[in-house]
């Protein structure tokens, strides 16, 4: 009786466990729905955004701008974006993982680190493992342009101000419900010599279609050529791009980390729909298994009761 005690006592156990998975599943499912519905218009923004900025980088000279001359400096920033919450699978410890080997490579040839942890998880795993983020944000559940502009924020004033020589961002690229991938994206200085022309989408960027290069091409790179179809497009920016740059950067630098968050949060959701999916399937199984132990033994019990009823009914004749 105790051994069948405990068997009902692991499937009610099981069963509950069971259905938490499952209405979590639920609920992960339906907000997944709406950071998706976030993830395209942020993501085509930053990149719009980056095509304009891109394009005054290339007509700026590198030494003549501050977040455009790569330096020799021995600290990098690192903004690593996680989660609040656990039970999403491997999705904290994938990103982390990315972070813990840009550190330990030394942030593209940096001797020191500053971390920048968005979220609890990532947070946690500093404060144990090292080195001591910096700076730390909440990352909320619904993902919140004014944090993003107070991170960017922060970024800029450290980059400006020396406390950093190169700022890069590690997070989490949201691909599809089922689907995301940890990537690594350097946000300052602008268009380091490794980095050069990448979007925020992780495309290799060409421009903004139909503006000329430095030596006055077209869109195909030879002088007065363009595709057909496509007009040719001198751009000037007064009073100077210098100036444009300074006020557009940090609206553009806001946009990439929104975009990021937005891509975090989804590829969180994703993650915890999938793992509770596979827990709720585990469960399952697991009921299965024990309702099966259960009825053996239950029959087991039954069969040596009725052999004992034999039994003593032969012993009185």
């Amino acid at each position: 009786m105790e051994e069948l005690r405990d068997i009902r006592r692991r499937i009610r156990s099981v069963r509950s466990a069971q259905q938490i998975t499952r209405a979590m599943s639920l609920v992960a499912s339906t907000r997944l729905r709406k950071a998706e519905r976030l993830v395209e218009p942020a993501r085509a923004y930053a990149e719009a955004l980056h095509r304009v900025v891109a394009d005054i980088a290339a007509r700026t000279p590198s030494w003549a701008h501050p977040l455009l001359k790569p330096r020799e400096g021995l600290t990098c920033g690192c903004l690593v974006i996680t989660s609040d919450r656990g039970l999403a699978g491997a999705y904290n410890a994938e990103i982390l993982r990315q972070a813990t080997h840009l550190i330990k490579s030394g942030a593209a040839g940096s001797a020191r680190v500053n971390v920048v942890a968005v979220g609890k998880k990532g947070r946690d795993f500093f404060r144990k493992h090292g080195p001591r983020p910096a700076r730390e944000y909440h990352h909320p559940d619904a993902p919140d342009e004014t944090l993003a502009q107070r991170i960017a924020h922060d970024l800029l004033a450290d980059y400006l101000e020396g406390r950093v020589d190169a700022v890069k961002m590690v997070f989490a690229r949201f691909v599809s419900r089922g689907s995301y991938r940890p990537e690594t994206l350097q946000l300052l200085p602008l268009e380091g010599e490794e980095d050069r022309g990448v979007c925020p989408s992780g495309e290799r960027d060409v421009g903004i279609p139909g503006a000329p290069d430095d030596a006055g091409r077209g869109p195909e790179g030879a002088a007065g050529e363009r595709e057909p179809g496509r007009p040719y497009l001198p751009f000037s920016y007064e009073p100077s791009p210098e100036s444009v740059l300074d006020r557009l950067f940090p609206h553009y630098l806001t946009s990439v980390v929104y975009m990021a968050l937005v891509e975090s949060k989804a590829s969180e959701l994703a993650a915890r729909t999938v793992a509770m999916d596979s827990a709720t399937d585990n469960a399952g199984e697991l009921i299965e298994r024990l309702t099966l132990t259960y009825n053996r033994a239950r029959q087991a019990e039954i069969t040596q009761e009725i052999s004992e009823i034999a039994s003593g009914a032969e012993s009185l004749r």
